[in-house]
């Protein structure tokens, strides 16, 4: 079963179909962590929570992707460096691609004045590119925590919340994880490490999701990994535990978006919008002047390039 050879069930052409429509529905969010457009295609009936239709699901979604029945970049995949050693073909090529990015994509701080230092943790790193691209319309940072923190990151937090100080804000977390109904979570865990080990007692921890609300408004599914375990068969919701993967993209953006501004004075973040958007209109016209500048000081020692 390679490239092209792949020739579906109907079980699997019947799944890679319904997966299709899932990933075009949310293609603004791609590429989708396979268990998170997983539980979208179980929502849509297309699946059972249960371990082996997982299984299924994975070996019918890389098949799909292999013959290319899905769109290769719709779905994420493990992550894998590629240190590329390349390198410019002739000056001509340096200058313009420099051109092409001098003062280019002006930020301002839109945090400027906020009483609260505002950050985001996921707990799902397959799930941060999605979170963060929420997170970042704020100026907040979003970091991974899934697991007991270590000692670089409790030193990077301390630095990021004593920066806070300075400025006078107090600091709230707001989390984005796995709902557990038994006690000591891992949000519990983590804050039990920081407090005994970090000394970062004066930090706020918020569940901002999952939650338990949040399992009855968006009729979350419950975990694929415990679905299968006759303890959870029968699980009231909010009784079984549900990984964030559960959220449908959208919803978990919108839930991010909620979160982080119930958190902050917005009439001070679109004061900062608003002036960002004037200084980036001025830079814009700047920018202008000085690439007419330089542009015809390019003609004179680069003639032949220009040309």
């Amino acid at each position: 079963m390679t490239g092209n050879e792949w020739t579906p069930g109907e079980a699997d052409g019947r799944l890679v179909q319904m997966l299709r429509a899932v990933l075009e529905k949310h293609r603004v969010f791609w590429p989708l962590p396979a268990r998170q457009a997983f539980y979208q295609v179980v929502k849509e009936g297309g699946a059972g929570l249960w371990l082996d239709e997982y299984g299924a699901f994975l070996r019918s979604a890389r098949a799909g992707l292999v013959a290319g029945h899905l769109p290769i970049g719709a779905l994420a995949d493990d992550p894998y460096d590629v240190r590329e050693g390349g390198a410019w073909e002739d000056p001509s090529e340096f200058v313009h691609s420099e051109i092409e990015s001098f003062l280019w994509g002006y930020r301002r701080n839109l945090l400027e004045g906020q009483e609260r230092h505002v950050e985001v943790w996921v707990q799902k790193p397959a799930l941060l590119d999605q979170i963060s691209e929420v997170a970042v319309e704020y100026c907040v940072t979003a970091v991974t925590c899934r697991r007991t923190p270590t000692p670089r990151f409790m030193d990077d937090l301390r630095q990021r919340m004593a920066h806070a100080r300075e400025r006078h804000a107090s600091a709230v977390v707001l989390f984005f994880g796995d709902y557990t109904p038994a006690d000591n979570s891992l949000l519990e865990r983590v804050q039990e490490t920081l407090r005994a080990e970090g000394n970062l007692w004066e930090t706020e921890f918020v569940q901002a999701a999952v939650t338990a609300d949040d399992i009855g408004r968006y009729e979350l599914c419950e975990s694929v990994a415990t679905r299968s375990r006759r303890s959870h068969a029968a699980a009231e919701p909010a009784k079984a535990p549900v990984e964030l993967e559960a959220f449908a993209p959208n919803v978990l953006a919108e839930r991010v978006r909620e979160s982080i501004e119930a958190h902050l004075d917005m009439t001070l973040v679109n004061n900062q919008r608003a002036l960002q958007s004037r200084e980036a209109l001025r830079l814009g016209k700047l920018r202008a002047s000085i690439l007419r500048q330089i542009r015809t000081t390019l003609r004179d020692f680069m003639p032949s390039e220009e040309a």
